[in-house]
């Protein structure tokens, strides 16, 4: 099973679509958009996504006033260090 299969594996056992990723410095919280086309082996498409950059010591830092909002944002799964659907 691929990192792509096994994120949709786990998002079917949550019952959700609202997903929080970490990376090696960005908390990502967004909504899955589930598209076959969109979702490849490599990707995975979120929508209404705040992120927020971790400090040195991965200490999290942001208010919401230094989250950055995006429409749509494209991650790449080889960067994502652990996920989690809320």
């Amino acid at each position: 099973m691929n990192k792509s299969e096994f994120f949709k594996f786990a998002m079917e056992k949550s019952n959700s679509d609202k997903v929080i990723i970490l990376t090696n410095h960005y908390q990502i919280l967004g909504t899955v958009y589930d598209c076959e086309v969109c979702n490849n082996d490599c990707y995975v498409n979120l929508t209404d996504v705040s992120l927020c950059k971790f400090d040195d010591n991965y200490i999290h830092t942001c208010d919401e006033y230094e989250k950055n909002h995006y429409d749509w944002l494209n991650i790449n799964l080889e960067k994502v260090v652990a996920f989690s659907f809320v």
